[in-house]
């Protein structure tokens, strides 16, 4: 594989895994305490994990990891996931099994296919002055 070929695939393996871990997040705090996780601030929580993880492997491991990417993925999964309380018991292991796996249907792909944006340049301010 070439070089091009392994920064994108790094690219979307990265997206992808910072959405499960804020997806994993809302899942392991929803069986917790349900009451911090359910609605709008388990979605920002998700967001906010899967940002730092994908902030946390672009700077410390130097991976091609997108923070738009995990923040999205992990935004759509929780979602997703904390809508399926509607159907099971909310903050069982039955939810976090069945909304966590419907979440990371959705989310987890999303993640990785918004995974390349991580390769892409900053543009400085300095370019455009």
């Amino acid at each position: 594989m070439d070089n091009v070929a392994r920064r994108v695939v790094g690219s979307v393996a990265t997206g992808a895994f910072a959405a499960f871990v804020g997806l994993a997040g809302v899942l392991v705090g929803g069986v917790v305490v349900w009451t911090v996780v359910r609605g709008a601030p388990g979605v920002v929580l998700a967001m906010i994990l899967g940002g730092v993880a994908a902030f946390a492997m672009r700077r410390f491991r130097s991976w091609p990891a997108s923070t738009v990417a995990g923040a999205v993925g992990a935004m759509v999964a929780a979602y997703v996931a904390i809508a399926w309380a509607e159907v099971v018991e909310p903050g069982s292991w039955d939810w976090a099994l069945t909304g966590g796996l419907r979440g990371g249907m959705i989310g987890i792909p999303l993640g990785g296919a918004l995974g390349p944006l991580g390769l892409l340049k900053r543009i400085s301010r300095t370019d455009h002055s």
